[in-house]
């Protein structure tokens, strides 16, 4: 009779924590943007290759000399499918497809640049239109690449030319994306100016440095492997990540990460990352075997820069997984990294996602206590988003009408006794 009585009263003491916690996290969430609930706790699963992405989609005879770009005018909606396939596989964040979108490339290459403003609206429209297809709170990065080629640290030009480029790039933006990543940032200058200008939004900033490759997978015959290996972690131009940190830590970016590199070299630039101070740090690496110094998309194209035969899906999840263990919060992939690695990420990494106490009670029975782990991503219930405010308001409204429980009494007990 005892125990029963004990277990009756416990169980209503839970349950009464248990409403109460979710009114209390219910009235939180309603004041945080998406970007707040995702990034409270857990790690976000980045998206993969967009750029090489679009290019398998497209037949070789239909290929132009800037797919990603092109593709944009021509079919969009390929965009818009890829995008949605990254979701499906369980990425967090979708980056838009800005990185070719470069108004001086697209002039050069395609004959195209009066057009540039349309096809960088029609990139981030294809990005948010993934994500209310899928139904699901993902986060959309605006890409801010490289303006004057990738891992090419000799052209990336002077900081005042630079400046107004990204400024017209985030201008246009800004409205569609939650925060902005400057990736394969190959100098501390280079990230500095495309970190200032996506910091005037008012958006958050991840910065993405380009490294030197270390360890024994690169296979450039060069001294640009032995480079990085002396030294420790390098961007291209040499800079060490200390340096290139202390040149953008005014800025106060969300994040520090690494990307583009293979994905050994991220492990090795994790424990760097790691004591810069920011509330969130990881990488993405790629599928390259080498990237070899002076390479130019003109100069041997994405053929050159070979694809690993031994970095399968589960390969690279083993390493992310590393990555998540020393303390990275962002983990996602690059070049040659496809929806199929992104779904082995997801299904391996699920119990440190942010959002994976989806579906726990927030209390626990056996140990009699409540969860103080439970994130904001518990209140999604039945299917329904936290991100709609509808949903959550008329939930809440539901919640506090509810009659105050009475404690079990002895009567009750020996009734259903």
């Amino acid at each position: 009779w005892m125990a029963q009585a004990f277990f009756w009263l416990k169980s209503w003491l839970l349950l009464e924590c248990c409403r109460s916690c979710w009114l209390q996290k219910l009235l939180i969430s309603a004041n945080m943007s998406l970007y707040e609930k995702m990034t409270v706790e857990g790690v976000l699963l980045l998206d993969g290759e967009v750029g090489g992405g679009l290019r398998k989609m497209v037949p070789e005879q239909e290929s132009t000399k800037l797919v990603p770009a092109s593709i944009l005018l021509e079919d969009p909606e390929k965009v818009f499918s890829l995008h949605l396939s990254y979701i499906k596989a369980g990425a967090q964040v979708i980056t838009t497809n800005t990185y070719a979108t470069v108004e001086t490339r697209v002039e050069q290459l395609l004959g195209a640049g009066s057009r540039w403003a349309e096809m960088m609206t029609t990139a981030c429209r294809m990005a948010v239109k993934a994500r209310e297809a899928s139904g699901k709170d993902v986060l959309i990065a605006g890409s801010l690449p490289p303006l004057n080629g990738s891992y090419r640290p000799d052209k990336v030009g002077a900081v005042e030319d630079l400046l107004p480029v990204y400024r017209r790039h985030v201008a246009i933006m800004a409205e569609h994306v939650d925060l902005f990543i400057c990736e394969t940032m190959s100098t501390a200058l280079e990230a500095w100016a495309a970190a200032s200008a996506a910091a005037e939004s008012g958006k958050p900033v991840w910065v993405a440095w380009n490294l030197l490759d270390d360890g024994p997978r690169c296979s450039c015959n060069s001294v640009t492997c032995s480079k990085a290996t002396a030294a420790g972690p390098r961007l291209r131009s040499g800079e060490s990540l200390e340096e290139a940190w202390e040149l953008i830590a005014e800025l106060k970016p969300d994040a520090v990460l690494v990307n583009c590199v293979m994905p050994e070299t991220i492990m090795a630039a994790i424990p760097y990352l790691a004591q810069m101070g920011t509330k969130i740090f990881g990488g993405y690496g790629n599928g390259f075997t080498c990237i070899p110094e002076g390479w130019t998309v003109q100069n041997g194209g994405i053929a050159a820069l070979g694809k690993r035969r031994d970095l399968t899906p589960k390969l690279y999840a083993d390493m992310a997984l590393e990555w998540v263990d020393a303390g990275a919060r962002v983990v996602g992939g690059c070049c040659e990294v496809g929806p199929d690695y992104i779904a082995e990420m997801q299904s391996r990494l699920a119990p440190e996602l942010s959002g994976s106490q989806v579906g726990k009670a927030c209390f626990e029975l056996n140990e009699a206590s409540v969860s103080s782990q439970a994130s904001t991503e518990c209140l999604t219930l039945n299917g329904y988003s936290t991100s709609s405010s509808a949903w959550s308001n008329n939930f809440l409204s539901q919640m506090s009408n509810l009659p105050k429980r009475r404690p079990p009494s002895l009567e009750d007990i020996a009734f259903h006794k």
